[in-house]
């Protein structure tokens, strides 16, 4: 399959799970985090760049994680211990687990440095 065609399919699952965890598009949460300066879309092309299609998929799905956990610690007042947390990723069920998790911060660990890279932090 061609890469624009992999990257379609990508952001394609990057939609239906923005849909099932948020209530709206992937779009729409692109355009939210740009109001606020974050390019998500050009975080994920960094990605798979940096670790193809499979550190691209990951990268959506720990994006989507990490901001439903912003989300959800503005509501109850308090940051989640990183077991808390790990539990919460699971339980999206958008195909974070545990392995896949460790994958994500293995992939990430070894992305080029860069400024937003720096300013990130890893679950």
């Amino acid at each position: 399959m061609e890469p624009n065609r992999i990257k379609q399919n990508l952001y394609d699952e990057f939609d239906a799970n923005c849909y099932k965890v948020f209530g709206v598009s992937g779009t729409r949460v692109h355009e939210v985090l740009s109001e606020r300066g974050d390019d998500l879309y050009e975080v994920f092309e960094q990605a798979f760049d940096h670790g193809g299609a499979a550190f691209m998929r990951l990268r959506m799905l720990m994006s989507i994680a990490q901001l439903e956990t912003v989300y959800y610690e503005t509501k109850i007042g308090r940051e989640l211990s990183q077991e808390e947390m790990d539990e919460r990723f699971e339980g999206l069920d958008i195909g974070l687990n545990a392995d896949t998790i460790a994958e994500y911060a293995k992939w990430y660990s070894s992305q080029p440095d860069d400024a937003e890279h720096q300013e990130e932090e890893v679950s």
